[in-house]
């Protein structure tokens, strides 16, 4: 399976800075919102392909064009991909409005976890306890995460 690159990881990391600057400053928290700033700063990557441009814009016009219309599902794995973090990054994006959320424990899917890295990832301390990634992180993961999902954590909720 391709792989995002380092110099992928940072451009998608510094878009989805903008996608969370994007839906705070609106005051709405809506994964086009995400989507649309996200774009603009360069942020669809295509994994294994770093200079592949027209297929980064054919994503990222139907990433935009699924959100307009609501759609959470796409038979385009690259789409998929930007549909879910979309969703998952307005989430992130909202939690910073809550001190009672200190950050979101990664469910990988459970074929990723065959993955040694993904496994060693899964039970890394990023801040809290295994799995678990401090709100203000930006996680950008490599494809063969691909159906993570994301559920926010309590202050409470932490082991000490």
């Amino acid at each position: 399976m391709a792989a995002f690159r380092a110099r992928q990881i940072e451009t998608i990391r510094n878009a989805v800075g903008e996608g969370r600057a994007a839906v705070r400053a609106a005051g709405r928290f809506e994964p086009a919102v995400f989507a649309e700033a996200f774009v603009a700063a360069g942020g669809v990557q295509i994994p294994g392909a770093p200079d592949d441009e027209q297929r980064r814009r054919e994503v990222a016009e139907a990433l935009l064009e699924a959100l307009r219309r609501g759609r959470r599902r796409s038979d385009d794995r690259d789409v998929q991909r930007e549909i879910d973090r979309a969703h998952n990054e307005v989430q992130w994006a909202r939690a910073q409005l809550d001190d009672k959320i200190v950050g979101f424990y990664a469910h990988f899917p459970e074929g990723a976890l065959e993955s040694p890295e993904v496994e060693t990832l899964s039970h890394a301390m990023h801040g809290y306890s295994a799995g678990v990634f401090r709100k203000s992180d930006v996680v950008v993961l490599q494809p063969v995460c691909d159906g993570t999902r994301f559920t926010p954590v309590l202050e409470d909720e932490v082991e000490s």
